[in-house]
């Protein structure tokens, strides 16, 4: 066989390859589908199962209380004649537990609140826009309903500062003074970025198709769940670990929690539109870290003691985001000193 015998030889093999492929090729598609669908369908079963599953190993450590035709969860303990009103951060999927370095200490000379908003814990999710002036009214319907009566003292992290300031500008009778645990200043969130809602998708579809679940049985992704920074969750018993866990599973990016986020800006511009709070008592503990490691963060904290006339701002230095678990001791001190200075007016 000459040269160019075999170069026609080799094209017409190579034609004959292409052809093949072209065949094939709508196959493999079809079955990498089909692999696809029957895996994401599977996964969702395993999702929603144990979904259901937890919901029997882990009922709720409070009471249920019907707010618009929906469930909200409250739990409360304690007694005193002021009641401490715990408000989470946005994406804190069980606030019992992200707030139990404070409540179980604060419960012991005072009533302490902690709610979850819809789409945490064990409330239910809703559809209804998660606009602040009905978060706000969800809220001050929960705490009547549930029978817990004001002054109430609030103490918010993160996004959790415009629902408080929220519901001090509209109920001021009932609030007694605002503590902010590394929350953000209103002008602050007015211009924040926020994650894209296809982003947010992606991540919920992670979830619901049991990806992230298959995941958690691996000790190091399930630590990094559980743990947004380092040094959080130092101070919560190993005996809540498990229920924490479930609450991220169940609760992660769901579409209530999507839509609280996407409504964060018109939020804080409603907040900074009904204005400041006079001299009702703000205390702000500011994270050192983020100071430094978030853009205009630091500003913006300083900014806060524009919100009221008799205010007062603690810089946690080594302190991440949740300041609640690296220095609970001194923010439970400095609460129950408000707490005892409000009491005697």
């Amino acid at each position: 066989m000459n040269e160019q015998q075999m170069k026609v030889g080799l094209s017409m093999a190579s034609e004959q390859k292409s052809k093949l492929f072209k065949k094939r090729w709508p196959k493999v598609v079809l079955i990498i589908v089909l692999v696809l669908v029957v895996s994401g369908v599977a996964g969702s079963i395993y999702q929603d199962r144990s979904k259901q599953a937890e919901a029997t190993r882990y009922p709720p450590l409070g009471t249920m209380v019907e707010v618009e035709e929906k469930q909200m969860h409250v739990y409360a303990q304690g007694e005193g004649d002021m009641t401490i009103v715990l408000a989470s951060g946005h994406g804190t999927e069980n606030p019992y537990v992200d707030f139990y370095p404070l409540h179980e200490k604060l419960s012991e000379q005072s009533r302490v609140v902690v709610y979850d908003r819809f789409g945490y814990g064990w409330s239910d999710q809703t559809s209804v826009p998660r606009d602040i002036d009905i978060i706000t009214q969800e809220l001050h319907t929960l705490l009547h309903e549930s029978g817990e009566k004001g002054p109430y003292l609030f103490v918010a992290h993160s996004i959790a500062s415009l629902e408080t300031i929220r519901f001090a500008q509209i109920h001021p009778e009932e609030v007694a003074g605002i503590v902010l645990l590394d929350a953000g200043n209103p002008t602050f969130y007015e211009t924040y970025e926020t994650p894209s809602k296809a982003a947010q998708k992606i991540m919920q579809t992670l979830k619901n198709t049991g990806v992230l679940r298959m995941l958690s049985h691996i000790d190091s992704v399930t630590d990094t769940l559980l743990q947004p920074e380092e040094g959080y969750g130092q101070h919560i018993p190993e005996s809540l670990k498990k229920l924490q866990l479930a609450m991220f599973l169940k609760n992660f990016s769901n579409d209530t929690v999507i839509d609280e986020m996407l409504h964060l800006q018109s939020n804080a511009k409603k907040v900074i539109e009904a204005g400041h709070l006079g001299d009702l008592p703000l205390i702000w503990f500011t994270s050192g870290i983020n100071q430094q490691a978030i853009q205009g963060w630091s500003e913006s904290q300083e900014a806060l003691a524009e919100w009221s006339t008799n205010s007062k701002q603690i810089i946690l230095d080594s302190a991440g985001h949740y300041v609640h678990h690296h220095e609970p001791g001194l923010i439970i001190e400095e609460i129950s000193n408000l707490t005892k200075a409000l009491l005697q007016k």
